[in-house]
């Protein structure tokens, strides 16, 4: 599959807080180069996370953070 993109991140930023025990990076960077910064935490529904309140250019990262993709 060519179109598939590499979204392992490859490297992070410095932490900006915690949540659910876990340290929330300023940023990633997926094997790509692309670069996400933190936005939001992501809400919960009665089935769990709802990937329905991503943007295009969002991603949804464990525990529940969501990254938005910075223009190049």
């Amino acid at each position: 599959m060519e179109d598939e993109e590499d979204k392992r991140i490859v490297e992070h930023g410095p932490s900006i807080g915690e949540y659910r025990r876990e340290s929330i990076p300023e940023y990633i960077v997926d094997a790509n180069g692309d670069r996400f910064e933190f936005d939001r935490i992501a809400l919960e529904g009665y089935g769990g996370l709802e990937p329905s309140q991503l943007a295009r250019d969002e991603c949804l990262m464990s525990p529940g953070l969501i990254y938005r993709k910075v223009s190049s």
